[in-house]
C-alpha cells in the first residue's frame, strides 16, 4: 500500500497534460458551450477511463487519468490517499463544516482484458466496465468541471470523490478509510453510477456476497460413477440453495450472479466458481442467512463427493429505516422536473454503506443501457438528462442543505 500511495503522489504532481492528446481523436470536445458538448465530453472521458483498465498497472493508470482531468479543470491539490481514492473539495458559500459528498466508484472491472476496448455503434457504446464504472466516473468529472468552471450555489462544501471501492466485489474499505472521523462532517451522500437512469431504492438492500469454488477429482468424460464434475456440484448447491425459504416476511433474498465451470466439450469438469448475493432488508436475518447458505454448501459439496471452498467477497450494511426519506423525496421532486419516470427497486449499493452510519444516501445512474453475459452497453442519449438530474439535485439540495437531516 504504501508504494502505491508513493506512486499515486508522482502521478498527482505530474498529472497535468496526460492524456490530452488522445481525447481529441476520440470525439470531438468543444468548450463550456451547454449541456450537449458535456454529453460529448462525458463520452470521451468514459471511454478513455475504461480504456485504461486493458494492460498493466490498471489501477496506476487510472488515478493518473483522473488526476489529469482534474488538474486540466484547476483543481491544483487534489487529496489522494493509500487505497488510491482520489478527492477534491469544492468550497461552498460558507466554507467549514458539514459537507455534501458526490462518489463514483473509479476501480477497475475485474478481470475485463481487451474487452475493456469500446466500440461506437450509432447511439450505443459496448465495452465491459462501461456500465458499471465508467460513465459514471466520467460524469463526476464533467460535474468538477461545471463546479470549477461556473462556481458553486451550494451553502455546504462539496466534496467529489473518486473511490478506489469496487461496486462489482462489494468491496467498502476504501469507503471506509476515506470516511474514517468524517462521518459527522457529511450532510449527506450520492453515489453516481453509470446505469439507473430513473431507478429510486425506496427499500435499500444489505448485501452479503460469496464466491464458491467446488473442486473435483480428475476422471475420463465417458467414465461412469464416481464423484461428479464441478458444474454438477455447483448446480446441486444452487438448485438446493433455491428451494430454501428465508424468512416469513419475504424480505430476504439470494442471486445467484454467476456460475463458471468446464474446460470445453471432451473435458470434465474439475474446477468451477459460482458467486452468491445474499439481499435482505434486515441486518440480523442477512447474518443468519448467511450462516445457512455456507451450512447448506458444505453439506451439498459433501454428498457430491467435490471439495468446496466458500469465501465471502463483499458485504454491504443495511439502511437504517428512514434515514434517507427526505433524500428520496428530493430526487423526487428532480425526476418531476425533468419529467423521468422513476421505477422503484430494491437494490444493494455503495450508498447503503452511508446509510448504515446515519448519513442520508442514494444512488443515480446517467444513463440507460444493457449488461449481460457477453455485453455490457450503455445508450448515449439519456446522457444529457442524467447529467441534467445531477446538477437539478444539487440545486435541490441547496435549498435543504441537511439533504435529508439526521
Amino acid at each position: 500500500m504504501r508504494s502505491l500511495s508513493i506512486r499515486i503522489r508522482h502521478l498527482l504532481a505530474a498529472a497535468k497534460g496526460l492524456f490530452g492528446r488522445r481525447a481529441g481523436r476520440l470525439l470531438q470536445r468543444t468548450g463550456r458551450a451547454g449541456i450537449g458538448a458535456v454529453v460529448s465530453r462525458i463520452v470521451s472521458d468514459a471511454i478513455l477511463f475504461n480504456e485504461t483498465a486493458c494492460g498493466v498497472d490498471t489501477a496506476i493508470r487510472r488515478v493518473g487519468f483522473i488526476a489529469a482531468k482534474l488538474a486540466e479543470f484547476g483543481y491544483s491539490d487534489p487529496h489522494a490517499d493509500e487505497h488510491g481514492n482520489i478527492s477534491v473539495v469544492v468550497a461552498g458559500r460558507e466554507p467549514a463544516g458539514r459537507a455534501a459528498l458526490l462518489f463514483a466508484d473509479a476501480s477497475s472491472p475485474p478481470d475485463a482484458g481487451a474487452d475493456c476496448l469500446v466500440t461506437l455503434d450509432g447511439d450505443t457504446a459496448r465495452g465491459r466496465g462501461l456500465a458499471e464504472d465508467s460513465i459514471g466516473v466520467a460524469a463526476l468529472l464533467a460535474l468538477a468541471e461545471h463546479l470549477a468552471g461556473n462556481g458553486t450555489r451550494q451553502d455546504l462544501d462539496c466534496v467529489l470523490l473518486f473511490a478506489a471501492a469496487g461496486s462489482e466485489r462489494g468491496d467498502t474499505q476504501p469507503l471506509r478509510e476515506f470516511i474514517r472521523g468524517r462521518a459527522d462532517g457529511i450532510a449527506w451522500a450520492v453515489n453516481v453510477r453509470s446505469l439507473l437512469l430513473g431507478r429510486i431504492a425506496e427499500r435499500p438492500l444489505g448485501a452479503c456476497r460469496l464466491r464458491v469454488r467446488a473442486r473435483t477429482e480428475e476422471r475420463d468424460v465417458a467414465a461412469a460413477g464416481g464423484a461428479s464434475s464441478a458444474i454438477s456440484a455447483l448446480a446441486a448447491i444452487a438448485s438446493r440453495l433455491g428451494s430454501i425459504r428465508w424468512d416469513s416476511a419475504n424480505s430476504t433474498f439470494l442471486n445467484i450472479a454467476r456460475l463458471e465451470a468446464g474446460a470445453g466439450f471432451g473435458w470434465h469438469a474439475t474446477d468451477g466458481i459460482m458467486e452468491i448475493e445474499i439481499l435482505s432488508t434486515e441486518a440480523a436475518t442477512l447474518e443468519v442467512a448467511r450462516n445457512a447458505v455456507q451450512a447448506t454448501i458444505e453439506m451439498t459439496s459433501e454428498e457430491s463427493g467435490a471439495d468446496a471452498e466458500v469465501e465471502v467477497t463483499g458485504f454491504y450494511p443495511v439502511a437504517k429505516p428512514g434515514i434517507n426519506a427526505v433524500l428520496t423525496e428530493t430526487l423526487r421532486r428532480v425526476y418531476t422536473k425533468l419529467r423521468i419516470r422513476p421505477l422503484p427497486v430494491s437494490i444493494p449499493d455503495q450508498a447503503a454503506f452511508f446509510s448504515s452510519l446515519g448519513i442520508p444516501a442514494l444512488s443515480i445512474g446517467i444513463t440507460t443501457g444493457r449488461r449481460s453475459l457477453t455485453e455490457e452497453s450503455v445508450d448515449i442519449p439519456p446522457i444529457q438528462t442524467g447529467f441534467r438530474q445531477l446538477l437539478a439535485l444539487l440545486e435541490e439540495c441547496a435549498r435543504s442543505p441537511t439533504g435529508g437531516g439526521r
